[in-house]
């Protein structure tokens, strides 16, 4: 058992981003997923995956697991060619979305109106941001979580937490201020990073690359969750 005293103060959320790649998108998705039905997770940890918007229809395929989307907009049921609505995954089962990732910025206007419209409809926003002074603006429209992932670190071997970890330090006393989940994200790939993380004040993680594109993502999920 690591970092008990931590852990036991709160819930952790491991977010696996999908992202586009061929082996978990589009016909391919369902195949990734089935797997991770015989995940075991800790009591206190929470595993969600994001979807590719094309792919949220599967979610009600997966009873046994929970899912975000990989965006959503700010619109609502109308003539929006295009867009996705906070409805709209709502009624297939999804609780929630990442916005802002570092591969799909919005203006600041966008991230805002998005964040009003979740909060009015009970939907979990999770805003990607760049750098300390973003986490400190969007964390005052009290998004569910802020994800910061410095983009330079994205796809890359080297983590977060080693490159940054004065930085997770600072973005967590903002949005535990505010009582707001801080996620960390960039580089990470290994059990140390995601512990690291927790040590640093994290609730949790966003990992892609480092589950999704590992000879085996099932296994390599397992061992970052196991025995928390």
């Amino acid at each position: 058992m690591i970092f008990k005293s931590h852990i036991e103060l709160k819930q952790i959320t491991v977010i696996v981003n999908l992202k586009h790649y061929n082996n978990s998108s589009g016909s391919n998705a369902a195949n990734f997923l089935k797997p991770f039905r015989n995940l075991s997770i800790p009591s206190g940890c929470d595993v969600v995956f994001a979807l590719n918007p094309i792919d949220v229809r599967i979610a009600s395929d997966f009873p046994e697991l929970e899912f975000v989307s990989q965006h959503v907009d700010s619109v609502s049921y109308g003539a929006h060619t295009g867009q996705i609505s906070i409805e709209a995954l709502k009624d297939l089962g999804i609780k929630g979305s990442i916005i802002n990732h570092s591969e799909r910025r919005l203006t600041p206007d966008k991230v805002r109106e998005t964040i009003e419209r979740a909060n009015e409809l009970g939907f979990q926003i999770t805003v990607c941001c760049e750098s300390p002074a973003e986490v400190a603006q969007f964390s005052s429209l009290q998004p569910h979580a802020i994800a910061y992932e410095p983009p330079e670190l994205i796809g890359g071997n080297v983590s977060v937490t080693s490159a940054r970890p004065e930085i997770i330090q600072e973005t967590s006393d903002i949005c535990h201020s505010r009582s707001v989940r801080l996620l960390v994200g960039a580089g990470i790939k290994k059990r140390e990073d995601f512990t690291r993380s927790l040590e640093l004040g994290a609730d949790g993680i966003l990992i892609a690359s480092g589950v999704v594109l590992s000879s085996n993502p099932f296994d390599t999920l397992n061992s970052l969750i196991v025995n928390l």
